[in-house]
């Protein structure tokens, strides 16, 4: 009984004793320049968090505006992070050539799910179309509407990061059986553009065997004429002459298929439930387009047509703006960054965009409650608004991204009028690392009147 009590006791105390001497470090009177709560002993600040991954950001939030509205620091175990919400700041972090790689709690949710991917739709993008929307309830886009809630579950449950202890729950098991789903489809996807690839190789070599021009190069010229994305990963050949292994293709197709298609569609959502809820908003889009297509609701949009669509713009961006479809990016530091005001974020940290604060930041967006597109449609400091990240290191699909926004929700905009869903189905947000709606976004449409 006594040893017992001594060994607690000396637990108690070396606890104490690291909290002390991590207190009189280099690294922390860095990190106290900054606001945020006392963090307790060994957990940090995980109790002011809680432990409902769906609630953090909201529990974030509440710190946010407690510490006045700007940059603010919370420990998370042995994890220190660096919320930011002002854009000097912001581009200071994307700016930087060498800050590239994701902080380490992002990649350890997402990692189960995505391998070692870079963090960026079938059809255009494989070359290939499984036609899963003819089928809703297709296992791939049952697994897809559970991956979100898991990756935000990783990311907050503190203890999923303990994998002994993770791999003996349920929550493990259910994780594995998507992760296989969606990944059978990755190589689903793969096998059968290789089927496409190969008979367009042979077809082009039968049909040039008594031609004397060099078919290889004939081939290449071909393809990269009419490639899609999936081709570049097949075709390319690592610095040693190798082709990329099926296993690497498999993990950025994977993620490609799901972030392509499931962040456009979450922004999407979002823009027509405010575009129902704003009828006033609705109409001056709805006149935008008769404007652009001279009338002809009928016509398939150009790229110029889509370049025209500037209030569309704005109003898709105020979106998501005030609801952020990613809530948050961020950078693992390897070195000191040095912020324009003098402070330091010492190496090692996790610095967070938190776009949550970020767009709700009065100092950057006037009046932030209020739904206003029009002001987007002025200048604004160059990293007040970077949904798709910034620097080295942006979004590569984001400009495919804004072509299948605008297009689509021209489509449906020039065809129908959109209503809000039936009293009480209001949707209910959770900031999760994309935010859903719990309840969906239920709208009813109604057939616009053909012009004349």
């Amino acid at each position: 009984m006594i040893l017992a009590v001594s060994l607690v006791v000396l637990v108690f105390v070396l606890i104490i004793l690291h909290d002390v001497l991590k207190k009189k470090t280099q690294r922390w009177k860095h990190l106290s320049k900054f606001p945020g709560n006392p963090p307790l002993p060994l957990i940090g600040n995980v109790l002011e968090i809680g432990f409902d991954a769906d609630e953090a950001s909201n529990r974030l939030m509440e710190m946010w505006k407690k510490h006045g509205k700007s940059n603010f620091r919370l420990t998370v175990g042995s994890e220190e992070w660096l919320l930011l919400s002002e854009p000097d700041d912001v581009g200071t972090l994307l700016s930087s050539p060498t800050e590239l790689s994701k902080p380490l709690e992002r990649n350890v949710a997402m990692m189960p799910f995505f391998g070692n991917s870079v963090s960026t739709s079938e059809d255009s993008l494989m070359g290939v179309n499984f036609h899963m929307l003819d089928d809703l309830d297709h296992p791939y886009l049952q697994a897809s509407s559970q991956v979100v809630s898991f990756i935000t579950d990783n990311y907050f449950s503190y203890w999923r990061n303990i994998r002994p202890l993770f791999v003996l729950s349920p929550y493990y098991k259910e994780m594995m059986s998507i992760i296989k789903i969606i990944r059978n489809q990755s190589t689903e996807i793969i096998k059968e553009r290789r089927k496409v690839l190969q008979k367009f190789i042979d077809d082009t070599k039968n049909n040039n065997k008594s031609v004397n021009i060099e078919v290889d190069k004939l081939i290449a010229e071909n393809l990269s004429d009419d490639a899609c994305l999936l081709d570049k990963f097949i075709l390319s050949k690592s610095i040693y002459g190798d082709s990329i292994p099926d296993d690497v293709i498999n993990e950025e197709i994977t993620l490609v298929a799901f972030t392509g298609h499931y962040t456009t569609t979450m922004t999407m959502s979002h823009t027509l439930y405010f575009l129902a809820k704003y009828p006033e908003i609705q109409q001056r889009v709805y006149e935008e387009q008769l404007s652009v297509f001279n009338n002809d609701i009928s016509k398939k949009p150009t790229n110029n047509d889509l370049t025209e669509m500037k209030y569309l713009e704005a109003v898709i961006k105020e979106s998501i703006r005030a609801v952020p479809t990613v809530t948050k990016i961020g950078r693992q530091l390897k070195s000191d960054l040095h912020f324009k005001d003098g402070r330091i974020a010492p190496a090692g940290t996790s610095v967070l965009i938190f776009f949550d604060a970020l767009f709700s930041n009065p100092k950057v967006f006037p009046e932030p409650e209020k739904f206003k597109p029009d002001r987007f449609l002025n200048n604004m400091h160059q990293f007040a608004f970077i949904p798709f990240s910034a620097g080295p290191r942006n979004c590569i699909g984001f400009r495919y991204a804004w072509v299948a926004m605008k297009a689509t929700l021209s489509n449906i905009l020039r065809r129908y009028e959109i209503f809000p869903g039936e009293p009480g189905t209001e949707p209910q947000f959770k900031y999760r690392i994309i935010t859903e709606s719990v309840n969906g976004i239920q709208l009813r449409l109604k057939k616009r009147d053909e012009l004349i």
